[in-house]
């Protein structure tokens, strides 16, 4: 039996779609520009996730497309201009936090800040929100210079004009930079439609954030399966509970970072409801990030009696399957036994352990317990020999070169990667 053969001028969807998972983007370019027939088997791929560095490289991508236009113009008169915007429908992951990280140079090289209510920006960002009608994902950042609440009808009007397009959005990041947020903001300018298939949602620098637009969230968006909350000064157990308890059951991936105000009653909270939680990072949250409220808030984990806490712990947990988790305190806390029996009852499932410190580590590598798929670990033990928990714990996964353990034997930390 011969294999059917094709001609490569005539490549088959199927195999270039293969292909295109392992080229980058200017591969992919060029693969474009060999017929007519790879222009369309490799187009997609071009603008799946175009990079957008800066706002020069978008206006650079807005003339490319007028190029576009001008050409199909020639060979075709019943081409117009917006014909050429079909590039932009072909976009699927849309990080735009670049417009703010990176400056635009002017014709005479003075340097300017982004600016979400620039004429000029906004009628460029209007313009391509228009046609990207099949985004997936989409990342925004306030600009650090426009952090107050009198700003944020400008950057609520670039979310809008996406939003309200993108109705199969399944992923949102928000970089508020310290913005003043209010349920309002949000309400305004996203169509509840548009939550409706929302499965991730990003909230970075949220030290601003009104409960209410916490709140708000939580209450619209029915399909969330991940959620990553960084710097928040407001929020409080009381207000993540609603989060935990409208969508417990769903909930995969439960990112947490030096929220002031959580108590480790929230984690305990996270892991005997999350039952399908499989990546956990809880790192620097608590009072003792904010040294103002060690007066009002524990710093420690207090338990009176740690046998029945354990017993009570051992019945409830729900995480039985978790494949990342990732855990630090500022200062050393009691609560870390919590980790422990987390890594202890998922010892069969973890891939990842990423902590400053770990006793249930340190009793594997003694006792020789290996973790069967565990690929990465991130340790911070001084008193644990590198050598002695990195062998013990990926034993079976990989071999690690002794002149690379002796030359960071002296070192406060080990990771190890497979």
């Amino acid at each position: 039996m011969t294999a059917r053969s094709f001609e490569l001028s005539n490549l088959p969807f199927e195999i270039a779609s293969i292909i295109s998972k392992n080229l980058d983007v200017s591969s992919l370019a060029n693969c474009c520009l060999v017929n007519k027939h790879w222009y369309a088997c490799f187009i997609s791929s071009v603008w799946e996730s175009p990079n957008v560095n800066g706002l020069g490289h978008l206006k650079s991508i807005h003339q490319s497309l007028e190029s576009i236009s001008s050409i199909m113009n020639e060979e075709e008169e019943t081409t117009s201009f917006s014909d050429s915007y079909n590039h932009l429908k072909m976009i699927k992951h849309l990080d735009l936090t670049t417009l703010v990280d990176e400056c635009d140079a002017n014709e005479n090289e003075n340097v300017l800040s982004f600016d979400y209510a620039d004429t000029k920006t906004k009628s460029l960002l209007t313009d391509f929100s228009t046609h990207c009608s099949n985004l997936k994902s989409l990342a925004l950042k306030v600009p650090s210079e426009k952090n107050s609440s009198k700003d944020a009808p400008n950057f609520f009007f670039t979310l809008r004009q996406y939003a309200k397009t993108a109705l199969s959005l399944e992923s949102l990041t928000l970089d508020f930079n310290d913005m003043t947020v209010f349920a309002e903001h949000l309400q305004e300018s996203i169509p509840i439609e548009c939550f409706t298939k929302l499965h991730t949602l990003n909230l970075q620098n949220a030290t601003m954030v009104d409960d209410s637009a916490f709140i708000w969230l939580w209450s619209n968006c029915p399909s969330l399966t991940s959620v990553t909350i960084s710097q928040s000064s407001n929020l409080n157990d009381y207000i993540l509970n609603p989060l935990i308890r409208i969508h417990a059951d769903k909930l995969k991936v439960f990112n947490l970072e030096r929220c002031s105000r959580l108590s480790i009653n929230s984690l305990l909270n996270i892991i005997v409801s999350c039952k399908n939680l499989e990546q956990l990072r809880w790192v620097n949250n608590g009072a003792s990030f904010n040294n103002r409220l060690l007066s009002n808030y524990s710093s420690d984990f207090e338990v009176k009696d740690m046998a029945q806490f354990m017993k009570a712990l051992k019945e409830n947990c729900v995480v039985d399957h978790l494949k990342e988790l990732d855990y630090a305190f500022l200062q050393l806390n009691k609560a870390s036994v919590i980790f422990d029996f987390l890594i202890e009852k998922n010892r069969e499932c973890l891939e990842s352990i990423k902590c400053d410190t770990s006793n249930a580590l340190i009793s594997a590598a003694q006792n020789n317990i290996t973790f069967p798929h565990l690929k990465e670990v991130s340790y911070n033990n001084k008193s644990t020999s590198l050598k002695e928990l990195s062998c013990s714990l990926l034993q079976e996964q990989c071999k690690v070169a002794d002149s690379v353990l002796n030359s960071v034997e002296n070192s406060n930390n080990i990771t190890v990667t497979v």
